[in-house]
């Protein structure tokens, strides 16, 4: 049959015609499992690809208290040693948000904001930091020994893991436990903050709340440009304090090929940050952002200290002249944007924070208390012109955050000696020091504009996992239409093995197996693990989650490894199921194919420490019938013990046969495209039939279908019997092949007895 054709067709010379070779059949991935649940981290609503233990922990980051996912997939990696790979769906309640950092231009005045850098998909991984103070409760009855009712709308935990404060307990923190939807705020249990506040008499009901990053943050650094240091600038991203890449050379100007937002956003292999342009006006070299970007303070510059001018001031509604002095700052004092509004009398008015919300009124010419110990105090006074009523004024405050800067550079002058920098060694609120032996005097002075590079991390990221409930597994995973795991057909990724790890969930369970059945893939239960005996097993099965011939459970589901995250041999419960499928995965790769059984004494749990059942013997002549594996302790090893689908068509209770002949039909079914639309007669036949010889010879030779003889192992019919003149003129090729599939040893039964008189050896 020609495929190209190449020469004259009604002209004199030679024509050369190119006949098509053999199609192929290509074999499937092996070893590939597919996890919906919680992670610390990436794109939610997306199918992500997890190969190997580097890529799993860059797109989806590592263990955490809420979810048991993230261990179940180190485990298979453990186990699986480079055998298949991980495809996960993330799932969230949908309130999470990215951690992110302001970026503003390279002005010796104002903060002018320029863009803003985000964590690339929600969660605290990228910064969980944020501060929050009020005084609009009332201690005498919102306040108990365990709780503090702020009357705030919150997401769920969001306050978790966080600091709370209240002002009349000095030198006291609180832990915040939890916190629910209605801005109720739950400490330690031992707690006795309201017989601690009576005892003192307090009177304030100011409260503070406050969330560090604790060194586990997106960072980004800011440079100059590496090719064009005076026009471009660059970025460097650091996740938890490790360098992950650079953007060496980047434009403001949206119709530069180097424009950072492009750059950025459009970078496959960026698992880190967004990028958001919120530039309106020229693009000039100061527009380029800057890690802290400022002005010399009038009290100077020394050898090795640099004190910073740490606020603006300027009028924004009205045509004021007022002159501003900033109170006694301190550490403690965090960066906000303050907001002066004139009242209906010229004298007085009202003083808002973008971050703490109204912070009372103020009165022209007098000092203004913030009442809080996070924002400064300060003094406005009107010198010439009235003010007049609804007239504003901003303060932009922007300390550096103590010891932040540590580690990075110093650029003194950065206008006249772009290249000049100091290591910093220490930084407070306001006052950069640099290492023993600098000579800052020597090329900065007050007025002059410094520049510093170093890695400043982002903030404000929520999770998004506290308000999880079924429906949102089962919308975002499970969903046999809509699910992100459709997009694994077509990837010849052959068979995947589904688990929801560390849920028991009847519902999502349920919806996984359903979806595994849809799309002919498998889908591993897990037993609860206050489930004990094989009773309960076996009822659980059968009565809560149903029979399928797609499904296939161990008994136990959990056990004791050692925690990971302890340095004090501490050990923690986890789900099975990334252990299993691992060692499935490695028995997979091993016999290259699904037809020998992944059990047995060399299908060995090492981690393992401990079962719920222990040494217990469990009755296999129960379970095994049921199709529940058990994981059993056999010369010191937990091995995984059983071959059995949790049936419900005893043609397919064999775990090994069902996966192999969903392997070859996944195979099969995204191999045949190239014969559709070709010619529908006997040669294209013969192709196919090529084609499938071809796929399953190499099947026979190892031993994943039997028979004395190939043809004995493997029918194929693709003949006139089957597609007849009628088949043909519907458009239809039909094939049917029957396999033998290889059966596996359940029971090796010795037969042995006395010999008897008239017997013989021979």
């Amino acid at each position: 049959m020609a495929q190209r054709r190449y020469g004259p067709t009604r002209g004199a010379g030679v024509t050369v015609i190119e006949l098509e070779g053999e199609k192929g059949i290509e074999p499937g991935a092996l070893g590939w499992c597919g996890y919906a649940g919680i992670m610390e981290k990436g794109p939610v609503g997306e199918l992500i690809i997890a190969p190997n233990k580097s890529t799993f922990v860059k797109k989806c980051g590592g263990i955490i208290d809420d979810s048991s996912l993230p261990d179940a997939a180190l485990d298979y990696y453990s186990l699986a040693n480079g055998a298949g790979g991980l495809a996960l769906v993330r799932v969230t309640d949908g309130n999470e948000v990215q951690a992110e950092i302001p970026l503003y231009a390279r002005y010796d005045s104002l903060l002018t904001r320029m863009g803003t850098l985000k964590a690339k998909n929600g969660g605290r991984w990228g910064g969980k930091e944020r501060y929050y103070t009020a005084a609009d409760v009332d201690m005498d009855t919102d306040l108990s020994n365990t709780t503090l009712d702020t009357g705030l709308t919150m997401a769920v935990d969001e306050w978790k893991g966080g600091i709370l404060e209240i002002e009349d307990i000095p030198n006291t923190t609180y832990e915040i436990t939890g916190n629910d939807a209605a801005g109720v705020i739950t400490v330690a249990a031992d707690s006795t903050m309201k017989d601690i506040y009576d005892d003192l008499t307090g009177t304030s009901d100011r409260y503070y709340l406050s969330l560090e990053n604790a060194g586990k943050a997106v960072s980004i650094m800011i440079g100059d440009g590496e090719e064009k240091p005076d026009t471009e600038f660059s970025i460097s991203v650091y996740v938890d304090g490790a360098f992950v890449k650079k953007y060496g050379n980047l434009s403001t100007n949206p119709s530069d090929s180097r424009y950072w937002v492009s750059l950025i956003n459009n970078d496959d292999g960026n698992d880190e940050i967004e990028a958001v342009d919120l530039w309106t006006g020229a693009y000039t070299a100061a527009v380029r952002p800057a890690n802290k970007y400022g002005v010399i303070d009038t009290t100077g510059i020394t050898d090795t200290a640099l004190t910073s001018v740490i606020h603006d001031f300027t009028a924004t509604v009205g045509d004021l002249d007022a002159s501003f002095t900033l109170g006694t700052t301190d550490d403690n004092m965090v960066a906000q944007k303050i907001t002066v509004t004139v009242g209906a009398v010229a004298t007085a008015g009202t003083v808002e924070s973008d971050k703490f919300g109204d912070l009372g009124a103020i009165t022209f010419g007098s000092a203004f208390d913030p009442g809080n110990k996070w924002t400064p105090p300060f003094t406005i006074t009107d010198n010439s012109t009235s003010f007049a009523e609804n007239d504003k004024m901003v303060i932009n405050y922007k300390p550096f955050v103590p010891d932040s800067l540590i580690g990075g550079y110093l650029y003194p002058d950065k206008v006249n000696a772009k290249t000049t920098r100091y290591r910093i060694v220490d930084n407070d609120h306001k006052i950069i020091t640099v290492a023993d032996g600098s000579d800052m005097t020597s090329v900065a002075a007050a007025a002059d504009e410094y520049m510093v590079v170093a890695p400043l991390e982002m903030s404000g990221g929520e999770d998004g996992n506290a308000g999880i409930v079924d429906s949102d597994y089962i919308q975002q995973a499970w969903d046999v239409d809509n699910s992100p795991f459709n997009r694994l057909f077509g990837k010849n990724m052959g068979l995947i093995k589904y688990a929801t790890p560390g849920n028991t969930a009847t519902a999502v369970q349920k919806a996984g197996v359903a979806y595994a059945e849809a799309k002919n893939h498998q889908y591993r239960y897990e037993i609860t693990s206050a489930t004990a005996s094989e009773a309960g097993a076996i009822t659980y099965i059968n009565d809560t989650l149903g029979r399928s011939d797609f499904a296939v459970v161990a008994f136990p589901s959990y056990g004791t490894v050692p925690d990971p995250l302890s340095n004090e041999g501490k050990t923690k419960t986890v789900t099975l199921t990334g252990m299993i499928h691992g060692r499935e995965a490695r028995i997979a790769a091993d016999y290259d194919g699904y037809h020998k059984a992944e059990a047995g004494i060399d299908a060995k749990l090492p981690k393992l420490l401990d079962i719920p059942t222990s040494d217990a013997i469990l009755n296999e002549e129960l379970l095994n019938p049921a199709g529940i594996a058990i994981i059993k302790k056999v010369k010191g090893n937990f091995i995984i013990w059983g071959d059995r689908t949790v049936h419900s068509d005893p043609t397919w209770k064999w775990k090994h046969q069902r996966e192999t002949m969903s392997y070859y039909e996944h195979v099969l079914q995204e191999s045949f495209d190239w014969i559709v639309f070709m010619i529908n007669d006997r040669i294209t036949e013969s192709l196919a039939i090529s084609a499938l010889n071809s796929f399953f010879l190499p099947e026979y030779a190892k031993r994943a279908v039997r028979g004395n003889t190939f043809k004995d192992a493997v029918v194929i019919k693709l003949d006139e019997e089957l597609n007849t003149d009628a088949t043909r003129a519907n458009g239809d090729m039909i094939s049917e092949i029957k396999l033998r599939l290889a059966d596996t040893v359940e029971r090796f039964i010795i037969r042995i007895g006395k010999q008897g008189i008239f017997e013989s050896v021979g």
